[in-house]
């Protein structure tokens, strides 16, 4: 290195050690994590996961094949669930996650006559599964039950399917690569296998001996920080969880459809639900962690993804780099411990991304058609993937329309069958958003009520088009620059404040910034490592018109929402991350190792927060704690039972039955008009055909409209039978005519006598 590359170089590590260490004291030294960090229990999960660091380094390291690393790996990662009383839970999921992955595979070899890899599978038994699901439930066959009885009866054809194709593993080139793998190094063998592409080439791997001990060490990073979210899955459920994501047996499905009318007002309950849909097998069992445990085998499959994306821009090692940095994002690896579908959207956009790049390198129209598929998966799983993943395939389409042209094989039988490939995800959305349009009369919610109002639709009874009033909008212009200035430095390096409570615990740490940091100093340092005829300057071209788009996407939104997720920002940071990379790997090597070794405090950090934070601030949930176990048992007893429960999120959400919050109903997810007056609630109440009224003790007092309209309808009989526990109330709804007046007089007496209010 030159002096002045010298010079910039250590520029870049000061000012990366100042954007790292005025972070971590801002919010780990003085700020809101400063409690968390200093528990005995954050000490103990932190050894722990050093630990189990440090063993499956030395397995990746020390073993002198994949073989034997991958097997004892698979004991260790099985004796820490079962330390953490979360095996049955992952080891149920993860049997599902096989049969997605093997109901894909037969669509890819038996219709598509393809080998497209194991995401690629995944994505299309994902979307096929879903698909049968919808049919089930279009027939009035889509109990859980026979949902259950479909995925044994068709998972055991799956497996005489694969068993048969298996045979071929024990001749010909399958029978070398079986050899192969045998004798590979662990760590320096991610590709091939998995994704169907072939053994690794001469160049990324020896044939045997040690793994790299850098790969090795990164291997075993991403393996750690994956059972750290495992470790503590049974400790807490978080919020948005409990209120859409493991409910699915009594909120989505409580018979036999998912298009039947439940009588849900809250807006979370309309969003596309192909990930509830997909995971309704999984529903309704002993434990919440076993529909999380979904997740924790998604995220798996997201880094794999990321891994196999980023091989088509860099080389072996390099592009090791992209998971290993993705598992310190809390803004990422947090969203593993929860039920909610923002790491199957990430995995689906990832792979939009890798069927644009694959196009460009192999020029076959049929990763075009892969790449719709995936960006249609994604439409059914969250309702942000309508803007996100159709402003990746907007860009996608531009930059191919300006840098070259589609010259595929379209006379070729075997590329035209590819796009068949299109069929499951066009159904599955059809099944999905119909569901939406069914129940709601617009096919998307959220924030696409007024959209779709002024295109004709009409919003049925009783849900409530809210509009959405950007955060600065009534600022003078001087504010509003102001206001997002401060948005962006929060977002960026402190995340603190009322409006980024949910930004602290999904954040994208300081990566973003470091690598700025990066890119400013060393832009001009380091001579191109590669030689013209090798170049391939369009993955980074693609990447960073990608990464412009989602800039701009990113700064209106900032500016628009009052209350910002860290989540929306995933691919975002994806995105960062990838295209830092593929710019380093233009760099020679010396300026390459020099910025590399530079994100290692960033990454510590990004680790460190890992650790601090998660979805549910690890705080745990343990159902209500106010003397509530007689009407615990009297909901529990029919999970049909419907409820409108009064009282603190999200513990009110955990009776084992359907209930609302009054904050679904009358809140800004739901229709503040059905509260308007006790007739309007009344309305609601016989609409839904709910059962009972809770009110948690201490929630609510005299002067507040719904006590006031409580208390009317209790008067005039429409609401009766109010049993008292510890202060708390549960009011059962007349179905018919009112009860008689001197009933009437004797529940009111017990509700005004009886219920503590608020203080």
């Amino acid at each position: 290195m030159t002096r002045r590359e010298k010079t910039a170089a250590l520029v870049a590590a000061v000012l990366t050690i100042v954007v790292t260490l005025y972070s971590a004291w801002k919010l780990v030294g003085t700020g809101v994590l400063s409690w968390h960090a200093a528990q005995p229990d954050f000490y103990s999960m932190a050894l722990e996961t050093a630990a189990v660091w440090l063993i499956l380094f030395l397995l990746f390291f020390c073993a002198q094949n994949s073989l034997t690393a991958w097997f004892w790996t698979a004991v260790l990662c099985a004796a820490f669930c079962w330390l953490h009383v979360i095996f049955l839970p992952v080891a149920f999921a993860g049997a599902y996650t096989v049969y997605l992955i093997l109901a894909g595979r037969w669509f890819n070899r038996t219709v598509l006559r393809q080998n497209l890899g194991l995401c690629w599978d995944y994505l299309l038994g994902g979307a096929l599964t879903i698909t049968v699901f919808c049919l089930l439930s279009l027939a009035q066959l889509g109990s859980i039950h026979n949902l259950r009885i479909w995925v044994a009866a068709s998972g055991l054809c799956l497996l005489v399917w694969a068993g048969v194709c298996l045979r071929d593993f024990r001749t010909g080139t399958a029978g070398v690569r079986l050899r192969d793998f045998r004798t590979a190094p662990a760590a320096d063998h991610m590709r091939g296998w998995l994704s169907g592409a072939g053994a690794p080439q001469p160049s990324d791997s020896p044939i045997c001996g040690r793994s790299h001990p850098g790969s090795s060490a990164m291997l075993a990073a991403i393996l750690a920080l994956l059972l750290l979210q495992a470790g503590r899955m049974n400790l807490a459920v978080d919020f948005d969880s409990i209120w859409y994501g493991v409910r699915s047996h009594v909120m989505l499905n409580s018979g036999n459809s998912i298009y039947e009318n439940l009588g849900t007002l809250g807006v979370v309950y309309t969003y596309p639900k192909g990930w509830e849909v997909l995971g309704l097998p999984l529903a309704g069992l002993p434990s919440y962690s076993f529909s999380i445990s979904m997740n924790l085998w998604m995220a798996a499959l997201t880094l794999f993804a990321a891994y196999e994306t980023a091989r088509l821009c860099l080389k072996h090692r390099l592009a090791l780099w992209l998971p290993f940095l993705m598992v310190s994002v809390p803004g990422i690896m947090n969203m593993a411990d929860t039920a909610k579908p923002d790491m199957v959207t990430l995995f689906c956009q990832l792979l939009m991304i890798q069927g644009v790049l694959r196009f460009t390198e192999e020029r076959r129209t049929g990763w075009l058609a892969a790449a719709l598929a995936a960006g249609g998966v994604s439409l059914i799983m969250k309702p942000t993937a309508v803007i996100f993943s159709t402003a990746v395939a907007g860009i996608s389409a531009l930059w191919l329309l300006v840098r070259r042209k589609p010259s595929g094989r379209p006379g070729n039988p075997k590329e035209m069958r590819v796009w068949l490939i299109l069929l499951p995800p066009a159904a599955a959305l059809i099944g999905i958003w119909g569901r939406t349009m069914k129940l709601v009369g617009v096919p998307v919610t959220s924030v696409f009520y007024g959209l779709f109002q002024k295109l004709g639709f009409e919003i049925k009874y009783p849900f409530y088009a809210a509009g959405l009033s950007p955060a600065g909008k009534h600022m003078p212009q001087g504010e509003r620059l102001f206001f997002l200035a401060k948005r962006l430095y929060r977002i960026l390096l402190n995340p603190q404040g009322h409006d980024m409570a949910h930004v602290l615990i999904a954040w994208g740490a300081v990566l973003p910034v470091v690598f700025l940091v990066l890119r400013a100093c060393l832009g001009g340092a380091g001579k191109t490592s590669r030689k013209p005829e090798t170049a391939q300057p369009l993955p980074l071209s693609y990447l960073t018109w990608l990464l412009m788009a989602m800039s701009f996407i990113n700064l209106v939104s900032l500016y628009s929402l009052s209350q910002v997720d860290g989540n929306y920002y995933m691919l975002y940071y994806v995105l960062i991350l990838l295209t830092g990379l593929c710019w380093l790997d233009g760099k020679d090597s010396c300026c390459r190792k020099a910025a590399l070794a530079l994100l290692i405090p960033a990454w510590g950090y990004g680790a460190l927060l890992c650790g601090l934070t998660n979805w549910a601030w690890t705080i745990g949930n343990g159902g209500l704690h106010q003397g509530s176990g007689t009407i615990w048992k009297i909901l529990a007893a029919n999970p049909s039972h419907r409820v409108i429960a009064l009282g603190d999120l999200p513990g009110v959400l955990t009776f084992p039955c359907w209930v609302q919050s009054y904050v679904d109903v009358s809140g800004y997810w739901g229709n503040p008009q059905v509260v308007s007056s006790a007739s309007a609630f009344l309305e609601y109440l016989q609409f839904a055909d709910v059962d009972y009224i809770y009110m948690e003790r201490g929630y609510v007092c005299a002067g507040v409209r719904i006590y006031d309209i409580i208390r009317t309808l209790i008067e005039k009989g429409h609401l009766y039978n109010v049993c008292e526990e510890g202060g708390n109330l549960i009011i059962s709804v007349q179905k018919g005519d009112p009860q008689p007046e001197i009933t009437a007089e004797h529940d009111l007496e017990i509700f005004d006598n009886l219920y503590i209010q608020h203080p």
